[in-house]
């Protein structure tokens, strides 16, 4: 596995943290079902490391496309300014738009190459 794919699958799992967690400290933490949707959604990140690690294609191809929404969505969030409360949103966009231009990367390309071959 290339150095480059660990760093890649660290910073998403890196992104999803600094997406969940800040949220505990909301008002929505107050409603039942907060919880256990903070657990889907983070067993869905594991479940796309898990993919990547696994040199799966769709996994390569379904993260370039949600991160291009990220991309909007941090667009959308620094066009409308941004608080310092908001700090987390920003860090995890700019985290999840790195991990979308790391898959392009020549090493990670080869990498899921061999699968194919």
């Amino acid at each position: 596995m290339p150095p480059a794919m660990l760093a890649i699958i660290a910073c998403y799992l890196a992104h999803l943290a600094l997406e969940i967690l800040p949220l505990y400290a909301t008002p929505m933490a107050q409603f039942e079902l907060f919880t256990p949707s903070m657990v889907v959604i983070g067993l869905y990140g594991v479940a796309m490391s898990v993919a990547l690690w696994r040199k799966q294609p769709w996994a390569r191809v379904w993260l370039v496309l949600t991160t291009v929404i990220a991309a909007f969505l941090l667009g959308r969030l620094l066009w409308r300014g941004v608080s310092i409360a908001q700090w987390p949103a920003v860090a995890a966009g700019i985290l999840r738009i790195a991990v979308g231009a790391m898959l392009f990367l020549p090493s990670v390309r080869r990498w899921f190459a061999q699968r194919r071959a």
